[in-house]
């Protein structure tokens, strides 16, 4: 603005001489060649000023002398507008001390018309006024003027800026556009900087302008500076030190000295991580605290975002999870490190291809249902692969849709190779098992050394038996041989008598049948106790399988029997179940663990001999075991708590608190089921569990074969 109200007044200056410079006729025709020349040297003076935006201070002593001789020319007549032509444009450049000595000049000016040429004191005294208040209100005019240009360029100095940042992709480049920016925000400004804080250290990371050689780089001790500095380390702070302040901040930072130095702190997330320094060779003409705390603002936004944009690479270069973003039609754009290693193919290949063709055909629906329910997406296990010709990885794959800033939409697809978990997940169920097992194994010896015992008496019995019924057998072999040989047949007679009375014959023959019955009964109880551990022991496949639960719940009963017996009575409520999809080890284990719960809750409880229920049906496509028991209950206060691994009620050394953590994995993220429980303080619990009869990866059955099934 201040340069459009410059060429104005010089349109006007360049005008006078066609119509100001005929005042000189008539009048001292001797000065009025010279006033000729002195209006031309100061109209090209003025000019050539004009061309370089600035004048010398001594110049307003030239400039008055030429227009001096103008208005004597014509007897300070019509020709001493251009003095007032010349001061309106003249004063409109330099400082408050060349306009005072601007005065003097116009003062000598009309003191000179007065003296030499005769000019009327009053009339003097009116121009004289007339022209200090034009250089005035020009002056005013002027600063305002170049205040409000000062401020149209600082404005623009921040929008350069905020381009520049924007387009910054390295700290380096971000903290160049700033330090530029600061230095352009006033001319007084020399030397910019900025420093990071970092708990008790004060590290300066960038410096631009006139600095020491050992300012970038430099780490010192935050407490070193002035307390007034310290106290604007916080967000929306600013501060202007001079003096003795500004000494001190400038030796910390190892800058030349400067009177004035500005500091505005750079924050992010509600926190002062730096601050921007500006060092001044003298107070700035405007306020600068707007500019600077602008300036820091964006400055810190843009190296927090670079920062974030840093980690965040350096997240997903050395993610062990695969990353792959594609466009909302499937077609991949970005994979990293992880991915490419997972489906063994390069970056460059996987970039174009279909995501849908890398996933197993039987997976992507549940991906894509799971990807568009209402509840926050869960990771789904699935299977993919590179190419045809490779073999299916198991992973745990979460799929989202998110919106870009074009408004567009993309898939953001997440997978974890599960494949080496799932064996060990495998290999520890089992010994987890063959783990509970060695814990009721004691109680199996026992169970199996009762029907033992029984059978190995009976069968020292029957090995008595045996002999005596060999030696009867003898007898009856000489008593024919008696018979046979004419003989004393009476005395054979008598001692077959006397043998049969030895061995009790009678009782022989009656215990006997008895002795191979209960013998045959313990030897199937055995072998029905051995089938049951065997059954239950089983490590399993990977792969479901159908499964009859009832018979699995009955095994399970007998191999947790000596756990149960001296505590509660089991009674058990089987219903009508079709085979059940699903991994028969697991469900073992689960009615191991909720029987066994139960039978402790009993013993806590203190009450005498318990009842342990077991109880299964078919409920809309689920198969439901029900284990209730009448021990103490879950108080209210721990219910939420009861499922949490390493959670138990039971003193230390007594329980791990891996029991009903364990159920819950094996029933909702092995099987896809539900587990809950009821419970009454002081009356017992109920423990629910629901296990879709259909597994995810089976074909659903249809109506008529579901109903044929049932």
């Amino acid at each position: 603005m201040l340069g459009q109200i410059r060429t104005l007044f010089l349109g006007i200056l360049l005008l006078w001489p066609l119509f100001g410079l005929w005042g000189l006729s008539g009048h001292r025709r001797e000065l009025a060649a010279p006033a000729v020349a002195a209006t031309l040297v100061v109209v090209g003076w003025l000019y050539t000023g004009y061309r370089r935006q600035r004048f010398p201070a001594w110049s307003w002593i030239l400039e008055g002398a030429c227009v001096c001789l103008v208005a004597a020319g014509s007897d300070f007549g019509i020709t001493i507008g251009l003095c007032v032509v010349w001061v309106n444009f003249r004063s409109l450049y330099g400082r408050l001390r060349e306009k005072i000595l601007a005065v003097a000049v116009i003062c000598a000016i009309m003191g000179i018309g007065v003296v030499t040429f005769g000019v009327p004191a009053s009339v003097a005294v009116a121009l004289f006024f007339t022209v200090l208040i034009s250089l005035a209100v020009n002056h005013v005019l002027a600063r305002g003027s170049s205040a409000r240009d000062r401020s149209a360029d600082r404005e623009a100095t921040l929008a350069s800026a905020g381009g520049g940042l924007v387009a910054s992709t390295t700290r380096g480049e971000a903290m160049d556009v700033t330090l530029g920016a600061a230095l352009s925000l006033d001319r007084a400004a020399s030397a910019a900087l900025i420093f990071t804080v970092a708990g008790p250290a004060l590290h300066v990371i960038a410096a631009a302008g006139h600095v020491g050689t050992e300012a970038a780089g430099w780490v010192t001790e935050l407490t070193r500076l002035p307390e007034r500095t310290r106290a604007a380390l916080r967000p929306g702070g600013y501060v202007m030190v001079t003096g003795g302040d500004a000494d001190a901040v400038t030796d910390v930072l190892r800058l030349p000295r400067h009177p004035v130095v500005m500091l505005a702190p750079m924050a992010a997330h509600g926190g002062v991580f730096g601050m921007l320094v500006l060092a001044l060779v003298r107070r700035p003409s405007d306020d600068l605290s707007s500019s600077m705390t602008t300036l820091a603002d964006e400055a810190a936004l843009t190296l927090d975002q670079l920062l974030s944009r840093s980690r965040l690479s350096i997240v997903v270069e050395h993610s062990a999870d695969a990353l792959i973003l594609a466009g909302e039609a499937g077609h991949i754009r970005f994979v990293n490190p992880a991915a490419e290693t997972m489906l063994s193919h390069p970056a460059g290949e996987l970039v174009g291809s279909d995501l849908w063709q890398l996933v197993h055909e039987n997976d992507v629906s549940t991906l894509r249902d799971a990807a568009s329910a209402f509840e926050r997406a869960a990771p789904v296990p699935c299977r993919i692969r590179g190419h045809e010709h490779a073999g299916w990885t198991e992973v745990e794959a979460l799929v989202e849709y998110v919106s870009e800033h074009d408004g567009s939409r993309s898939i953001v697809f997440t997978a974890r190779d599960v494949s080496e978990r799932h064996r060990l997940e495998l290999e520890l169920r089992h010994a987890q098992k063959l783990e509970s097992v060695g814990r009721l194994a004691a109680g199996i010896a026992h169970e199996i050394n009762t029907p033992i015992q029984f059978v190995g008496d009976n069968l020292r019995f029957l090995d008595t038996a045996f002999a005596d019924l060999d030696r009867l057998l003898g007898a009856y072999r000489e008593l024919v041989a008696t018979a046979q040989g004419d003989g004393d047949i009476p005395a054979a007679l008598s001692h077959l008598d006397s043998v049969a009375t030895e061995i009790d014959i009678e009782f022989v023959m009656e215990e006997v049948p008895v002795a191979i019955t209960q013998t045959l009964e313990g030897i199937s109880r055995v072998a029905h106790i051995v089938r049951a551990m065997k059954a239950f022991g089983h490590p399993g496949t990977e792969e479901k399988s159908r499964a009859d639960l009832n018979e699995a719940i009955t095994n399970t009963i007998v191999v947790a029997n000596n756990e149960i017996k001296y505590i509660a009575d089991v009674e058990t409520d089987l219903g009508d179940l079709p085979l059940v999809h699903c991994h028969l080890g697991d469900i073992n284990q689960v009615v191991l663990n909720l029987v066994v719960n139960a039978a402790h809750a009993i013993g806590a409880a203190d009450r005498g001999r318990g009842r342990i229920r077991v109880s299964t049906r078919l409920e809309e496509g689920y198969a439901v075991i029900e284990v209730a028991d009448t021990g103490t209950g879950v108080p209210p206060e721990i219910a939420d708590k009861l499922f949490d691994p390493f959670f138990t009620t039971k003193e230390v050394g007594t329980g791990t608190g891996q029991g009903l953590a364990l159920v819950r994995t094996l029933v909702t993220d092995r099987h896809g089921g539900t587990i809950d429980f009821t419970s009454t303080v002081g009356v017992g619990t109920v423990f629910t569990v629901r296990l879709p009869v259909v597994g995810h990866d089976e074909p659903q059955p249809s109506s008529e074969l579901a109903e044929a099934s049932l």
